[in-house]
């Protein structure tokens, strides 16, 4: 009986010590969790990244009707045209060279006129886009000898533009 009676007392003991070690246990995992985590190491990183510039696209003229101002002797013709740019930026001209000349009636030979290069322009182009009909005023003359052939005549003007990023 006196056995039993040490194993009665003995149990609320050892119930004592399996918590104390259950704690300590406890206390040790989390300790060393957080030390776990406190001992990850940093990491820094150099080298080089690359970017990439693209190609500017050509802008491209085209004619486009304007109101007839030509005539034998005239020195006030204007030029119509518009911009298409293919570009992501928008783009302002300021300056035109005239190219070969062509005309809409071999009648009226395209001699009978004459074009006249521009600089100090402002023609604007949006970026992706066509513009509104632009004109250059007052850069077309009619020679004073032209034919009868050149009345309602359309002659096409080659145009090479020089510009920048707007």
């Amino acid at each position: 009986m006196e056995q039993q009676h040490d194993n009665e007392i003995a149990a609320p003991e050892r119930t004592r010590r399996r918590r104390k070690i259950a704690a300590v246990a406890l206390t040790t995992t989390v300790v060393a969790g957080g030390g776990a985590a406190w001992a990850l190491w940093s990491a820094n990183g150099s080298g080089s990244g690359q970017a990439t510039a693209l190609t500017a696209q050509t802008i491209t003229v085209t004619a486009a009707a304007g109101p007839a101002s030509l005539y034998p002797g005239a020195t006030t013709g204007d030029l119509t045209f518009t911009l298409t740019n293919p570009n992501p930026y928008p783009v302002t001209m300021s300056a035109m060279t005239p190219g070969a000349i062509t005309t809409s009636n071999p009648g009226c030979a395209a001699s009978n006129i004459t074009v006249s290069p521009a600089t100090g322009l402002s023609l604007n182009v949006a970026a992706g886009a066509t513009s509104a009909t632009q004109t250059i005023d007052d850069v077309v003359s009619m020679d004073t000898g032209a034919p009868d052939a050149c009345q309602g005549v359309t002659f096409t003007i080659a145009l090479t533009l020089t510009g920048m990023q707007a």
